[in-house]
C-alpha cells in the first residue's frame, strides 16, 4: 500500500541550550511524496529531488524527522532529530508514521563537493 508523505524543505540548527529546530526554507513549499513498504533509501531520495525540481547530480539531499517521542522518561532531554541513512531507517520511519499519521520528513539540499571531481590520478 503506497502513503503520502509530507516532506518539507529547510535546515536543522541546535541552539546554545540544546534545543532543535527547524528552519523552513521560506523559497520553498512543502511536498507530498509517494512512500511504500519496502522502498529504499535511494528511491525516497530521487522522488524527493523530482519533487522539489533539484538536480540530483548537483546536490546531496538529507532526509530526517523528529520522533513522535521527543523527550526521554529516565532523562528528560529532548530527543535530536533522525536522519535517515539507510533503507532500515525508512523502515523505522514507515512504522512511526502508520501510529503517527502527522508525522513528516525534512530535507535539506547541499551542494555536492567538487573536490571528488578535479582529483585526477596519474598512477
Amino acid at each position: 500500500m503506497e502513503d503520502q508523505c509530507m516532506v518539507m524543505c529547510g535546515e536543522w540548527v541546535c541552539g546554545n541550550e540544546g534545543k532543535w529546530d527547524f528552519v523552513l526554507d521560506k523559497r520553498q513549499m512543502g511536498r507530498l511524496v509517494p512512500l511504500y513498504e519496502g522502498m529504499g533509501l535511494s528511491e525516497l531520495q530521487g522522488n524527493v529531488f523530482r519533487e522539489f525540481g533539484v538536480e540530483e547530480d548537483l546536490f546531496v539531499a538529507a532526509l530526517s524527522y523528529w520522533p513522535p517521542t521527543s523527550l526521554e522518561l529516565a532523562t528528560w532531554i529532548r530527543t535530536p532529530p533522525v536522519l535517515l541513512t539507510s533503507n532500515g531507517g525508512i523502515r523505522y520511519f514507515l512504522q512511526h508514521m502508520r501510529v503517527n499519521v502527522a508525522m513528516n520528513l525534512f530535507v535539506g539540499f547541499e551542494r555536492r563537493s567538487k573536490q571528488n571531481e578535479d582529483y585526477v590520478d596519474d598512477s
